[in-house]
């Protein structure tokens, strides 16, 4: 009887185990199950259209479109200074004088001898004609008539020596007036009234100021995007907040063989003037435009070394799409190849939990 009561026990233990086992197997089922269709939370951006601009970015250093530092053409001693340091100055204006007395009292001497050469050369022309008519009636002899005559031209070649002198010294005296010899802005002023001028002696640098010009060199893969009139923008360091506009007049037919470059030259609009030769600045030309081209946000992007993708949602459900990548920024980037349409759902945050189909649920 003993023996069959222990046999009963054993198998009601036996049942009771199994029972249990059968438990915590549906748990342990409807635990998975639960976990497989669990949501995956995301936060999503969307597909959106905007104009994309590729750039040409280089540097280069601004130059004035007309510079020339004057110098003096004569020695003197300087009588007046008329221009001011760093103001403006117009052409034809009188910046500096040079005493000039010496020259007017050499062309003042010059003009008397003219006349009196002049007066000479009347009194042996009206000899001359007279002794014509007497040397063919042997009233006078030949060489007579010959020493007048050479001395008639002789008169007229110290009158034509001292035509070219008077003219010279004329041209000297223009020299002691320096003038301005376009519009521009004067440089400082590196002497003063009294100072001795000698010959080839810096007097003044005149600026041109507006426009400036930029010249920049461009990769040769560029040479069918640039053309001259395109426009272009400049920032300086000086104004980091502000852009400069211009405009390109020159492009080099050659391209150089070592940097495989081109040169390109800007003409700068610097009507305030804000901007100075010399200044470094960087230089931007939009070479081309994609009007209304797919976007979406750099952060629903996933790239690897052998693709880029995103994953956007039809409906709860994520759907991996590989994308090729035009142009990027930190904000955004151009897609080039993807059926997507303007509007459509692109995950940001939540994108390596999520494979192709994951379901998902959107937060805000």
């Amino acid at each position: 009887m003993r023996y069959q009561d222990t046999g009963i026990r054993t198998a009601l233990a036996f049942a009771l185990i199994l029972s249990l086992f059968l438990v915590l197997g549906c748990k342990k089922k409807e635990a998975e199950k639960k976990k497989e269709i669990r949501a995956v939370p995301v936060i999503t951006g969307q597909v959106s259209l905007r104009n994309v601009e590729y750039e040409l970015d280089q540097v280069g250093t601004l130059e004035a479109s007309h510079e020339v530092t004057l110098r003096s053409a004569i020695e003197g001693h300087v009588t007046d200074i008329l221009f001011e340091e760093g103001k403006e100055v117009k052409k034809g204006e009188i910046l500096v004088r040079l005493d000039a007395a010496k020259i007017q009292a050499e062309i003042r001497n010059l003009e008397a001898r003219m006349e009196q050469l002049k007066i000479r050369l009347e009194n042996k022309k009206r000899t001359l004609q007279r002794y014509a008519p007497l040397i063919k009636k042997d009233l006078i002899s030949q060489q007579q008539f010959d020493d007048l005559l050479s001395e008639t031209k002789e008169i007229d070649a110290e009158i034509i020596q001292a035509k070219a002198n008077l003219a010279r010294q004329k041209e000297l005296l223009s020299y002691t007036v320096i003038k301005a010899p376009f519009d521009g802005v004067a440089g400082a002023r590196i002497f003063s009234v009294g100072h001795y001028l000698r010959v080839g002696d810096p007097v003044v640098t005149i600026v041109t100021l507006d426009p400036l010009e930029i010249a920049f060199h461009a990769p040769e893969k560029f040479k069918s995007d640039l053309f001259v009139g395109q426009d272009v923008v400049l920032t300086v360091d000086s104004y980091p907040d502000r852009r400069f506009t211009g405009k390109i007049f020159f492009i080099s037919p050659r391209v150089d063989v070592d940097t495989r470059s081109f040169l390109v030259k800007a003409q700068v609009s610097n009507n305030k003037p804000l901007l100075n030769p010399g200044m470094f600045a960087r230089v931007r030309v939009i070479t081309e435009v994609h009007e209304k081209a797919l976007t979406v946000p750099w952060e629903s992007v996933i790239q690897t070394e052998e693709e880029a993708s995103i994953y956007v949602l039809e409906g709860e459900v994520a759907r991996k799409v590989v994308v090729r990548l035009g142009k990027t920024t930190p904000d955004w980037a151009e897609i080039l190849t993807a059926d997507l349409s303007p509007g459509t759902p692109v995950i940001l945050e939540g994108k390596f939990a999520v494979k192709d189909g994951t379901k998902v649920e959107v937060k805000k």
